[in-house]
């Protein structure tokens, strides 16, 4: 299979439904499971965060992107089982989400525990997405 096949066999139901499932964590996570926790690290009050139609729009779109490249990624590399796409889902977030964020919170100056609550909803997210995209090919 050629580069091009790779990125047009693509299950875009189950990419969709993964972006779809990271908002819904997102909202669990940083909401009624970590919210009160995740506000300390940052050092802010609910009252003080703000949002705006706009900020989901973004965010929707940013894990559509994000979705779509593990996809591909699952594909190209031949995860076909379950297991094989949680534990690429889960090499990715690690090696180049988590990584990445660690870089970025180091020069912003976020709290290790902000960092690690968004590492492990990477974590989860990823490995959840990874799992999926390998064990549903259309």
């Amino acid at each position: 299979m050629n580069t091009m096949q790779v990125f047009a066999q693509v299950n875009w139901i189950a990419v969709v439904l993964g972006a779809v499932f990271s908002m819904v964590l997102g909202f669990l996570w940083y909401g009624p499971l970590f919210g009160k926790l995740w506000l300390r690290s940052i050092g802010k009050k609910q009252e003080e965060l703000s949002s705006n139609a706009g900020m989901y729009v973004f965010a929707f779109l940013a894990a559509l992107v994000s979705a779509y490249v593990l996809a591909v990624l699952v594909s190209a590399l031949g995860a076909t089982v379950w297991w094989q796409g949680a534990f690429l889902g889960a090499v990715v977030s690690v090696g180049i989400g988590s990584m990445a964020a660690l870089v970025n919170g180091i020069f912003h100056r976020m709290s290790g525990v902000a960092w690690l609550l968004f590492a492990l909803y990477q974590l989860v997210l990823n490995t959840a997405e990874g799992l999926v995209f390998a064990a549903w090919r259309l």
